[in-house]
């Protein structure tokens, strides 16, 4: 495969560090990558196996520090929010659906680096409609991270919490679209052929990424997420002002 091999071994090697280290990101970062040099159908089963690699591994790190009790419920409801986000792809222009999306990330994004926060007193039931609004943006747009990412953050949850519970809701997301893919037939198989580049990446960044996170203090912890999330936006903004003006 020769030079594209390796820029998938390092595109693999940055997205998990960011993972490691944030509890999310893989496939923010690593997509859009990944798109420049595999097909888009490839990129999108290789993207989900990686990001199920590292969430086990870091699940393994951080055994004991997660709140199931909360990630369950919210995953449970993003699964249902993906169905009427699917319903309104279809009957709504999904290139100005994930534009929206964007700003509202954008918007809400600088609304956290100045430090808003909302006080939720029921704290379960607001996981739950998290959990399902981001199900919708899901289905909708495939952006269903940053609404997750952002109620943890208003909880103000300390870092390893926070890694902990994202690791475990993506996880739980990983496994169902791989399963789902499988049955449906749309999981291109040709990934397993790349495991020997998939792996020892996912192995390094989970390394230099828990190495990472050690180091990070709450305040730069909480930067970190904010950028990732901006970026988010940016891309999710600026792919589809692109389509419009070239």
């Amino acid at each position: 495969m020769g030079m594209t091999a390796l820029y998938l071994f390092l595109t693999v090697v940055f997205a998990s560090t960011m993972q490691s280290i944030t509890g999310f990101g893989f496939n923010i970062v690593g997509t859009p990558i990944l798109m420049m040099f595999i097909a888009p159908k490839q990129v999108v089963s290789l993207a989900t196996f990686g990001a199920l690699l590292l969430n086990v591994m870091v699940i393994h790190k951080t055994r004991g520090q997660g709140s199931l009790q909360m990630i369950l419920p919210m995953f449970a409801a993003s699964a249902v929010g993906i169905l009427p986000g699917v319903y309104v792809l279809k009957i709504v222009d999904g290139s100005l659906l994930k534009l929206a999306v964007g700003v509202i990330v954008l918007l809400m994004s600088a609304a956290m680096a100045l430090n808003f926060s909302v006080t939720i007193r029921r704290e379960r039931l607001a996981a739950v409609i998290a959990g399902g609004i981001g199900g919708f943006m899901g289905g909708a747009t495939s952006m269903s991270g940053p609404v997750v990412a952002m109620f943890l953050m208003n909880q103000k949850q300390d870092k390893a919490a926070f890694r902990a519970n994202l690791v475990r809701f993506f996880c739980l997301g990983n496994i169902t679209t791989l399963g789902v893919m499988y049955l449906m037939g749309t999981m291109d198989t040709a990934i397993f052929g790349l495991v020997g580049y998939i792996v020892p990446g996912v192995l390094i960044g989970t390394w230099l990424g828990e190495k990472g996170f050690q180091r990070v203090s709450p305040v730069l912890f909480r930067r970190l997420i904010i950028v990732v999330l901006i970026f988010c936006g940016l891309m999710s903004v600026g792919s589809e002002l692109s389509k419009w003006l070239f």
